[in-house]
């Protein structure tokens, strides 16, 4: 084996040995997790302050009816911060590798869904237009406003 071929196999070797470690695994997956998850709260702060979207997650919509930027984006830290902090924990534990490997496979169906979502937006829409989704009660707009409304403060 000449001398490149040497290199270039202990870089192989030294990318390829961590992961033969659960744990760091699951670390990389939950690092994974979490950056999907916050590109998937930027997109929807996004698109529920600029044009309005349905949002088919329970949990999500009642966080989104305070109509305020900052509490969804806090339920969405803590709600992922919680999940993620179990997995890393239990890192070490076959089932942790398992609920890390679900998470990371739900996230990126996601990740696929916000790409043609957004691609069938951007085809039928030019700007800015908040479109009434007919009384569609999953279809949440909120007011760009961080906080969300003034109470009467002015």
């Amino acid at each position: 084996m000449d001398t490149s071929n040497k290199s270039a196999y202990s870089l192989i070797r030294a990318i390829h040995l961590p992961f033969l470690d659960r744990s760091f695994r699951v670390i990389v997956l939950i690092a994974l997790i979490a950056a999907m998850s916050m590109v998937d709260l930027y997109l929807t702060i996004l698109y529920i302050t600029h044009w309005g979207m349905n949002e088919v997650n329970p949990l999500a919509r009642a966080m989104m009816e305070y109509q305020s930027p900052a509490i969804l984006g806090l339920w969405k830290i803590a709600t992922v911060t919680l999940g993620v902090g179990i997995l890393a924990m239990i890192r070490r534990k076959r089932s942790a590798e398992f609920g890390a490997w679900i998470g990371f496979l739900i996230l990126g169906l996601l990740m696929t869904h916000w790409v043609a979502y957004i691609n069938e937006h951007s085809r039928i829409t030019d700007g800015p237009i908040h479109i009434d989704a007919m009384g569609d009660p999953s279809f949440i707009f909120m007011e760009s406003d961080l906080l969300g409304p003034s109470f009467g403060i002015p």
